[in-house]
C-alpha cells in the first residue's frame, strides 16, 4: 500500500540516507565516487517537496502561520548547526593557525547569517584557501535552503491570492532559474554552483512535484520503471560525473530528474520499498547531523595528520562522524523538535544572530596579530603571510595571467634589447611566474641575458593539456616561440606528480627549435596546507627555524626523479629546485631572514623572491649563461 497523502514517507527518509552517503563517500574517497557531490542536489529536491507538502497541508487545515513556519525551521536546523559550528570554532581556536582561524570564523559568521554560499562564491580566487582547509565549507548548501525558506511565505501568499496562477508561476520561475544556471555555468561555474538563483530550479522541482502529486496509490508498470530510472540517474551521475564536469548546468538534470522520478513513483514501488528498509532509513534519520559533522572531521583530520596516515585515518573519521551524528540526533535534535517551543526557537535564533554579528565584527576588525592566539611567533608568521607582495615583481596581470583570462600575452613580457644578449624565456604556470622574480634579481647583478615571461596560473607548459583556455594559450606560446627562437627555454610548473605529457611537448619543441637549449625545472618543496601552517602548528613560541622537513618530501623526491627521466626522454636538460632548497638531511629552507622575517613561501609552495633567487642562481649556473 502507498502511504496516505500527508503521512510520513519512510522511502523519502531512505532517499535522504542515500543522498548523505553519496556526499560522505565523495568527500572521504573522491576517487571512489567522483560525482558524489550530486547528493546535495537530491537534498534540494527533497526539501522543496517536503516543505511544500507541509505548507499545503497546513493551508488546507487553516493552520498555516508564517511565524510558526519559521519557528519550526529554526527548531529543525539550528540546534545541530550551533553545536557543530561551536565545536569547530573551539578546535580552530585551539589548534589552527591564525589565518585558518580567521577563515573559519568568517565561514561560521556567514553560515549563521544564512549567507555562506555567497561568501564562498567570492572566495574562488587563485590564491584563496583550498576546500581542504575550510571545515565549514559544506554549509553553503544549508544557506541555499534557508534562502529558499525565506521565500516560502511569499509563495503561500501567492497561492492564496491567485491559486490558478500558482503552478504556472512556479514553472516559469523554475525554467528561468534552469536557463540561468546553464548559461552561468558556461561563463563561471563557481558562481553558478553557489548562487541561490541558479540552484532555485532544483528546489522548485520538488515544489512542482508536490503541487502536481497524485494521491493515487497506484504501483503501475510506468511508476516501477520511473523509480528504477530515477535511482539509475542518481547513482549513475555519482559514478560518472567528476570534478572536471561543468556543474551544475545541464548535468544537474541527472540527479534532479532522478530524485523527482523516485519520489513521484510513490512509496509502494519496489525501489522505494528498498529505500524504506531500516538501515537506509536509519541513515536518513541522521542525515542532517551526519552532513554537518562529516566535513569538519575530515578537514581537521587531514589538516592535523601527516598525509601518509590519511588512508587509515579517513575511515576512522567517517565512523566518528556517524557516532556524533547519532548522538546529536538523539540528544540535541529530537528533544527540540519534539517540544516545538516558540521560546526555544527564539532563543536559538537570537543566539545564532548574535554569534554571527560578533564573529563578523571580529573578521572585519581584527588584525593578523589578534588572531594569533598561540603566541608571538604565530603573530609574526601570520603578519608575513598577510603582507607579502607576491604579485608585483612577478608582473601579475601583464606577464602572469590567470587561467580564465583570454587574449594575447603582453609584448612587454619579452625583452627585445639588447639583441646581442641571449634570450631566456620562462614558460609555465604561477610557479614559473614566481621564478622570474628571482631570475630578474640575478639579471640585475649580471646583466648578460634577456628574460621573456609567458606564465599563466594553473596552466603547465604542456602542449594540448588542461582547460580550453590553457590549451589555446599554450598553442599561442608555441607559435610565438617559433618566431622568437630563444637561446634558452625554461619549462617550470607545479607538476602535481608526474607530467606524463612532458616528453611529447619536449619532442615537439626540439623539432621546432633545434638550436634552443631546453631546460625543465622541477617544482620546489611543498608544505602540507602551507608553510605558515607548519610553523604555527609545530614550532610553538620558539624562533622560526632556518630549515624544516616537509611531511611528504620523500614522495616529492620520487616524483622529481620521474620528471627528470621524462625530461631526458624528451631531449631536455633538467635541474632540481629541491636540490637548490633542501639538503641531504631532508630539511628544506624555511627562513631567509629573521629581522625582518622572510620565509621561503607564504603558502604551500610558491617561492618568495629571495627563495626564487636561490633556485634561479642554480639554474643560471647550469645553463652556463655568460
Amino acid at each position: 500500500m502507498s502511504a496516505a497523502p500527508g503521512s510520513h514517507r519512510r522511502d523519502i527518509d531512505g532517499l535522504r540516507g542515500l543522498a548523505v552517503l553519496l556526499v560522505v563517500l565523495f568527500h572521504a574517497w573522491p576517487r571512489l565516487l567522483p560525482g558524489g557531490y550530486v547528493g546535495v542536489d537530491v537534498f534540494f529536491v527533497i526539501s522543496g517537496f517536503v516543505v511544500t507538502g507541509l505548507v499545503q497541508r497546513q493551508r488546507a487545515a487553516g493552520t498555516f502561520r508564517v511565524v510558526d513556519f519559521f519557528f519550526r525551521r529554526v527548531n529543525r536546523l539550528a540546534p545541530a548547526l550551533l553545536v557543530v559550528v561551536g565545536a569547530t570554532l573551539g578546535f580552530a581556536a585551539w589548534r589552527f593557525s591564525p589565518t585558518l582561524l580567521a577563515l573559519t570564523a568568517s565561514h561560521a559568521a556567514a553560515s549563521l547569517g544564512l549567507s555562506a554560499n555567497l561568501l564562498i562564491a567570492t572566495q574562488g580566487g587563485y590564491f584563496d584557501a583550498a576546500a581542504e582547509v575550510k571545515p565549514l565549507l559544506h554549509l553553503w548548501s544549508l544557506s541555499v535552503e534557508e534562502q529558499f525558506y525565506l521565500l516560502v511565505p511569499v509563495g503561500a501568499l501567492v497561492a492564496r491570492a491567485a491559486p490558478r496562477w500558482t503552478r504556472p508561476l512556479v514553472i516559469v520561475a523554475a525554467l528561468g532559474s534552469f536557463v540561468l544556471c546553464v548559461a552561468l555555468t558556461r561563463a563561471s561555474a563557481r558562481w553558478a554552483y553557489f548562487l541561490p538563483m541558479t540552484r532555485a530550479w532544483e528546489l522548485l522541482a520538488g515544489v512542482l512535484l508536490s503541487l502536481f502529486a497524485s494521491p493515487s496509490p497506484s504501483t503501475s508498470g510506468p511508476k516501477q520503471l520511473a523509480s528504477v530510472a530515477g535511482v539509475v540517474f542518481i547513482i549513475g551521475s555519482a559514478l560518472g560525473l567528476d570534478a572536471s564536469t561543468p556543474f551544475p548546468g545541464a548535468f544537474a538534470l541527472l540527479p534532479v530528474v532522478g530524485t523527482v522520478l523516485v519520489i513521484g513513483a510513490g512509496s509502494s514501488s519496489r525501489v522505494n520499498r528498498l529505500l524504506s528498509t531500516p538501515l537506509v532509513v536509519g541513515a536518513g534519520l541522521v542525515s542532517y547531523p551526519l552532513y554537518l559533522w562529516h566535513w569538519p572531521l575530515l578537514t581537521i583530520g587531514r589538516l592535523s595528520l601527516p598525509p601518509s596516515s590519511h588512508a587509515v585515518a579517513t575511515p576512522v573519521l567517517v565512523a566518528a562522524a556517524l557516532v556524533l551524528a547519532w548522538l546529536t540526533a538523539r540528544f540535541v535534535e529530537r528533544p527540540v523538535r519534539t517540544k516545538q517551543s516558540r521560546r526555544v526557537a527564539f532563543a536559538l535564533a537570537t543566539s545564532g544572530a548574535v554569534t554571527a554579528v560578533v564573529l563578523a565584527a571580529m573578521v572585519l576588525t581584527f588584525t593578523p596579530e589578534q588572531w594569533a592566539l598561540r603566541g608571538p611567533l604565530a603573530a609574526k608568521v601570520t603578519r608575513f603571510e598577510h603582507d607579502y607582495d607576491f604579485k608585483t615583481d612577478a608582473r601579475w596581470g601583464t606577464c602572469w595571467l590567470l587561467d580564465d583570462e583570454h587574449g594575447p600575452d603582453a609584448d612587454e613580457c619579452i625583452e627585445r634589447t639588447p639583441a646581442e644578449r641571449p634570450l631566456v624565456v620562462v614558460w609555465g604556470d604561477s610557479y614559473a611566474a614566481r621564478l622570474t622574480a628571482g631570475l630578474r634579481l640575478i639579471q640585475a647583478e649580471r646583466p648578460t641575458f634577456r628574460i621573456g615571461q609567458r606564465t599563466r596560473a594553473s596552466c603547465p607548459p604542456l602542449f594540448g593539456h588542461g582547460t580550453t583556455v590553457c590549451r589555446d594559450a599554450n598553442a599561442g606560446v608555441m607559435e610565438e616561440l617559433r618566431t622568437l627562437r630563444p637561446d634558452v627555454l625554461v619549462l617550470h610548473a607545479r607538476w602535481n606528480g608526474v607530467p606524463h605529457d612532458l616528453p611529447q611537448t619536449l619532442l615537439a619543441l626540439k623539432q621546432m627549435l633545434p638550436s634552443t637549449k631546453v631546460m625543465v625545472l622541477g617544482q620546489p618543496p611543498e608544505w602540507n596546507v602551507g608553510l605558515p601552517w607548519a610553523l604555527t602548528k609545530w614550532v610553538g613560541d620558539e624562533v622560526v627555524p632556518e630549515r624544516l622537513e616537509p611531511e611528504s618530501l620523500a614522495e616529492q623526491r620520487t616524483f622529481e626523479q620521474q620528471t627528470r627521466a621524462l625530461s631526458t626522454t624528451g631531449g631536455a636538460a633538467f635541474t632540481s629546485a629541491l636540490d637548490a632548497l633542501c639538503d641531504a638531511n631532508a630539511t628544506c629552507l624555511v627562513r631567509l631572514s629573521l629581522e625582518p622575517l622572510v620565509l621561503s613561501t607564504w603558502d604551500y609552495g610558491h617561492l618568495t623572491t629571495p627563495a626564487s633567487k636561490v633556485v634561479a642562481r642554480r639554474l643560471v649556473l647550469q645553463l652556463e649563461l655568460p
